[in-house]
């Protein structure tokens, strides 16, 4: 990835920052009801395991009035305490093209699982929300599961 952060600053995945770290990148929009529900859990998670070396970047795909004037990501971020990375994709319509290595997509949100060896490990598709009971569980559950295995893993390769 290679996008802008609110400030205009491009991030990329081969800045020295994400080096030997777990790194989840995260697709997301400001528009979507269930990254809505994943964005507080995300906040948390990041929170729990910066330390240990975990890294988040949400790729957020945004309708075009809001790549100008982001107000309402402004608003998400604020509202679900996200202390991560935060980049603007581009307009929603464009997330197929600019993900190119993304191949069959089309889940909104998506998390990509990248290892300390900067290799995706594995990605999961979509988000429940916590009204769907067990299934949100059982998601929550796999995630910080794939996390503490990543983290837990040495640092064998770098890429």
């Amino acid at each position: 990835f290679s996008f802008p952060d609110l400030a205009g600053k491009v991030v990329s995945n081969t800045d020295p920052r994400f080096r030997g770290k777990v790194v989840l990148i995260n697709i997301t929009g400001s528009w979507c009801p269930n990254c809505h529900d994943e964005a507080p859990f995300l906040a948390e998670v990041y929170k729990k395991y910066r330390s240990q070396g975990l890294e988040i970047v949400a790729l957020s795909f945004e309708e075009e009035d809001q790549l100008a004037n982001p107000m309402r990501l402004k608003a998400f971020i604020k509202e679900y305490g996200i202390a991560y990375t935060v980049l603007l994709g581009g307009e929603t319509s464009t997330a197929k093209e600019k993900l190119t290595q993304a191949a069959n997509w089309d889940a909104w949100p998506t998390t990509f699982f990248v290892g300390r060896d900067g290799l995706v490990k594995t990605v999961h598709a979509g988000f429940p929300s916590p009204g769907s009971g067990e299934l949100y569980q059982r998601d929550k559950q796999e995630f910080i599961t794939t996390v503490e295995r990543l983290l837990a893993e040495n640092q064998t390769s770098r890429k």
